[in-house]
């Protein structure tokens, strides 16, 4: 699985101070509806392979958290928080692991946290993978290479949900604390370099989408 851009470049040591810097000032919230903030990372956009997204429009994605901070058997109950950066801080059960590959180029390995019932795949970027209860920071992203279809995508396919974009967001990159985002009415072409481009994501239930499951 490929990594993006400043995604690629994090420093963990920077990260876990940010992310205690957004618990310290309580930026961290729950989302009863399970709407997830993911990050849309430039490489993505500007190669073609993560789709331009709409506000409106339904779509059926894994977002995945590349790992950066790791916390081994954390106290307290299960879950996760997202803040309006996709920052994200989950404590939960590492189910699976993936071996990455082997040479320059390849893919990394992937795993799925199950965080209080909810699935999220792993990219474990220079942390090493672990298994079993385990403290997880790092961000909420959108991934190609987790699409339907794809190696990686197919292994994690009970991560994957329908969603409905409800808000596409863009906020200034100033080092570890970007400023706070504003709606956009659409994705920027080419993508800024000197911005975090987010979306919202709101789970859709069956009855949603329109659609209902088959009976025999």
């Amino acid at each position: 699985m490929r990594v993006a851009g400043s995604l690629e470049q994090a420093d963990r040591r920077r990260w876990e101070a940010a992310l205690h810097a957004a618990r310290e000032a309580t930026r961290l919230t729950e989302h009863p509806d399970g709407e997830l903030t993911v990050q849309l990372p430039p490489p993505f956009l500007e190669s073609g392979s993560l789709p331009r997204l709409v506000v409106g429009e339904e779509i059926e994605v894994a977002p995945a958290i590349f790992v950066a901070a790791v916390s081994p058997s954390p106290p307290g109950p299960q879950g996760w928080s997202v803040d309006d950066l996709g920052i994200v801080d989950a404590v939960g059960t590492v189910l699976t692991s993936l071996p990455g590959g082997t040479e320059e180029g390849d893919a990394g390995p992937v795993s799925v946290l199950d965080a209080g019932g909810r699935l999220f795949p792993l990219y474990w970027s220079t942390a090493p993978p672990v298994e079993g209860r385990t403290g997880i920071g790092g961000a909420l992203y959108l991934d190609p290479d987790l699409a339907a279809g794809t190696e990686h995508g197919e292994v994690v396919a009970l991560c994957r949900e329908r969603y409905r974009v409800t808000a596409l967001l863009r906020a200034p990159r100033g080092g570890w604390s970007p400023g706070p985002p504003v709606e956009i009415p659409a994705v920027p072409d080419p993508p800024p370099a000197d911005a975090v481009l987010v979306a919202r994501l709101l789970p859709l239930s069956t009855h949603d989408t329109g659609t209902f499951p088959l009976v025999d």
